[in-house]
Parts: C-alpha cells; structure tokens; sequence
C-alpha cells in the first residue's frame, strides 16, 4: 500500500490534473456570473422591450453544458477536458423550455 502511494505520489498526470482542476473551478465561477449576468439582461430587456435577446437566450443552455463539462471533469467522471481544450457546446441541440430537444 504505502509504495502504491508512493508511486501515485510521483504520477505527474495526477498533479498535472489538479492543475487543471483548480483553473476549471476559477472557470465555472466565471461561467456562473456570465450566466446571472445574461439573466439580468435578459430580464430587463423583457421588461423593456416585450422580447429577450435571441443570442444571449442560446447562449444561456450552451453555458449550462459547459458548466455541467466542468462538473464531470472536477468529479472524475470524465478525463476530458472542458473547452478551451475541446469545442465549446453547440448550439446544435438545446432543450427548450418545455422539456423538449430542438435544432438551434
């Protein structure tokens, strides 16, 4: 057990990981100010003007899925890292309000 330790002790990945982990939590706290931020906005720009912005409205589920890239990649549920490091979620399919997957 201990040289099992010992060994993980001196895995470069394992810390190179952390690394990453660390940068990926500054991100996600990033991401979700972006997303109150867009709330905000969107809010307002409804009161003002009856409608939301169309870009910032797919812009908001595109960051979920960022968001939940990050959550897999923080809790080793994936080895893949988030973008930069892979495309940024499409807006190819984002579930609509009422539960339902549409083009984008």
């Amino acid at each position: 057990m201990e040289e099992k330790l010992k060994a993980n002790l001196k895995d470069q990945s394992i810390w190179q990981r952390l690394c990453f982990m660390v940068l990926f939590a500054v991100i996600f706290n990033i991401a979700e100010f972006a997303i109150m931020a867009i709330a905000v906005v969107q809010f307002f720009s409804r009161l003002a003007t009856g409608s939301v912005n169309e870009e910032l409205r797919s812009l908001g589920p595109r960051l979920g899925q960022y968001l939940q890239q990050i959550v897999a990649f923080e809790t080793f549920y994936t080895d893949v890292r988030p973008y930069p490091f892979a495309p940024f979620p499409a807006a190819d399919a984002v579930t609509s309000a009422d539960g339902h997957t549409q083009a984008g």
